[in-house]
């Protein structure tokens, strides 16, 4: 459960925090009321260098962070480590020798260092080190930041009573100068990348704990008398405080910088620098003239100088190679859409885009001989005039989804027709994009396939029709039959030829084909264009009635019957043909079960040489 109060409360829930606010607080009065002020400040440092270790550590082995992030605060645990016993050994020289003062190259002072340096080498490999003109500007714009931090150490360093003028003196400024200026490079690099493995708010507090840390090193020879002893006591307990704070902090800040913030940063911080040295050079110059600490701001002032022109340069030379670059990118596009022009111009399939409302508002070439009509006159007008569907409704329920706003691709086979009145079978592929910006309509993709539908047309008749009498074989019969299932009333007339097996046996098998195909067409004649007329197979012939009555039935059978009996000629030959037909009416029977039924009225109707019987149980 977060906080309430955003950050601020965030911050007053976190207990570290607390803890080392009061372990602060209750060292500052150890300090300043207590016995051993000394004792007290670097215990309660190597306290915090403890704290400062142990939550690193749990940084370190947190599962939810990046490895980047787990990396570099496996190296702050390490640093703590180090602190730590640099400040135990220092509480060990208060116990053992009070006010004593150790040089810069005893063990503590270079644990210290050692420590600094292990933990800004920790905090640079946030920076892209992937080369280019970003990892330049990143270095120039770091190293006018670390000189004007060396033209601020040098004048503090060199000012009035404070100058350096002892070997210790200059070692104590030369160590704190690299720390501050490690620091500041450090923290400039976080501000600049938006790439630090901390978040802002904590690598903001490393950074100022370090330099305020660089600092006291570097003013510690002048600081140490006996008046502002115990106020120096207490300051150094800041950047222990402040490295302590840092991980309990993390969690709590925004992960990096944004991009822009980023470069606003990179922007001003140069010249941020330039101008603070100029400041203090004019501030200089007026007040003691050319002296050694004037001449010191002076050469680092030109050094910026120099470093801002430097990155100029460098920008003017990527600027020259970035034009150059989007000159050869623009002819690559100019010459990619050439390319793709000429493709779609030249495709034989017609590309269409309708807008919201089905108007054409594109169309290639290929819609003149698809379609047989001008594209560009199509252009301003809906869809259907240019595509004249045989059936309307089938092209709008095809694109009504897409216009309404679907992304999908549906397609369908439409005929059509074509300007020359001719009719075409076309293959309609609609896909949404009218929420495309590039697009903003329903893209068409028309092909003829004209020639596939008729051949598929036709080879579904040839599997589904006798090709000696065009009319439906069994297959279509029955699936006409399951059609009707519950259809309602319904009937089946059975019809087989009386003695045609004579007719093959005197006139020939040609002569009988050719009967069959006269009695197909006789029967086709005198039916409905609704029924269907099949052949079984040899001269047996049925017909389903659907939507009739057993009146009708038998009236529509006797009607075969009759047409049937007109004579025939085939070649020389005379042929007086005859018929026996079945008929079974029935509203809930099944359509093999009528067949059955009229199966046995024809052999009833033969038996009685009556033409036609109804069948009745």
């Amino acid at each position: 459960m977060k906080p309430r109060g955003g950050p601020a409360g965030a911050l007053l829930a976190e207990p570290w925090l607390w803890a080392l606010l009061i372990m602060f607080g209750g060292a500052t009065i150890a300090i300043l009321v207590g016995p051993a002020p000394a004792i007290a400040s670097w215990s309660t440092q190597a306290a915090l260098y403890i704290v400062f270790t142990v939550l690193s550590w749990r940084l370190s082995t947190s599962g939810t962070r990046s490895h980047r992030s787990r990396r570099f605060w496996r190296a702050a645990t390490v640093s703590g480590v180090i602190y730590f016993v640099a400040a135990l050994l220092r509480t060990v020289d208060e116990i053992v020798a009070p006010g004593l003062q150790s040089t810069a190259w005893t063990a503590p002072s270079a644990l210290f260092t050692v420590g600094s340096a292990w933990l800004l080498a920790a905090m640079l490999t946030g920076l892209p080190y992937n080369g280019g003109l970003v990892r330049r500007e990143l270095w120039i714009d770091a190293g006018t930041v670390m000189v004007a931090a060396g033209v601020f150490i040098w004048t503090i360093a060199l000012t009035g009573e404070n100058s350096a003028e002892g070997a210790e003196e200059v070692v104590w400024t030369a160590v704190g100068a690299v720390i501050l200026l490690g620091s500041a490079f450090a923290v400039t690099q976080l501000l600049v990348t938006g790439m630090a493995p901390f978040a802002v708010v904590a690598g903001v507090v490393i950074g100022i704990g370090a330099a305020l840390h660089g600092l006291e090193r570097a003013l510690n020879p002048q600081v140490m008398d006996a008046d502002d002893g115990l106020l120096v006591l207490v300051l150094r307990l800041v950047p222990p405080l402040l490295f302590a704070a840092a991980p309990a902090l993390e969690r709590l800040g925004p992960a990096a910088l944004t991009v822009l913030q980023g470069r606003r940063v990179r922007v001003f911080a140069p010249l941020v620098a330039l101008a603070t040295t100029q400041v203090l050079l004019i501030a200089q110059l007026s007040d003691e003239g050319l002296t050694a600490r004037s001449w010191g701001t002076a050469m680092g002032t030109v050094a910026i100088a120099g470093l801002i022109i430097l990155r100029q340069d460098l920008l003017l030379v990527e600027n020259a190679r970035l034009v150059g670059q989007l000159d050869r990118t623009v002819e690559t596009v100019g010459s990619r859409e050439r390319w793709f022009r000429s493709l779609v111009e030249h495709a034989s399939d017609c590309t269409v885009v309708l807008d919201r409302h089905g108007v054409v508002t594109y169309a290639t070439p290929a819609m003149d001989p698809v379609l047989g009509r001008d594209p560009a006159a199509s252009v301003g007008r809906p869809i259907s005039e240019s595509l004249h569907p045989v059936d309307p409704g089938r092209l709008r329920s095809l694109l009504a989804p897409m216009l309404a706003g679907s992304s999908a691709t549906e397609d369908d086979e439409i005929e059509a027709r074509r300007s020359d009145g001719t009719s075409v079978w076309l293959n309609v592929i609609a896909t949404g994009r009218l929420d495309d910006p590039a697009v903003e309509g329903v893209v068409l993709n028309i092909r003829d396939v004209s020639d596939t539908v008729t051949l598929r047309n036709r080879l579904w008749h040839d599997a589904s029709h006798d090709q000696l009498t065009g009319l439906a074989n069994r297959a279509l019969f029955n699936e006409r039959a399951e059609a009707l299932r519950d259809a309602g009333s319904r009937a089946v007339l059975l019809l087989d030829l009386d003695q045609f097996k004579d007719v093959n046996d005197q006139l020939g098998h040609q002569a009988g084909d050719e009967l069959l195909r006269i009695v197909a067409q006789r029967i086709r004649h005198s039916v409905r264009p609704d029924d269907t007329v099949a052949r079984l197979g040899g001269d047996e012939f049925s017909v389903i009635l659907a939507d009739t009555t057993e009146a009708d039935a038998a009236a529509t059978a006797r009607r075969i019957v009759d047409t049937l009996a007109r004579p025939v000629t085939i070649g020389a030959q005379t042929v007086h043909p005859a018929a026996s037909v079945g008929v079974a009416v029935s509203t809930d029977k099944p359509v093999e079960a009528l067949l059955r039924d009229a199966d046995a009225a024809m052999y009833a109707a033969k038996r009685r040489h009556s033409g036609t019987e109804v069948y009745r149980p």
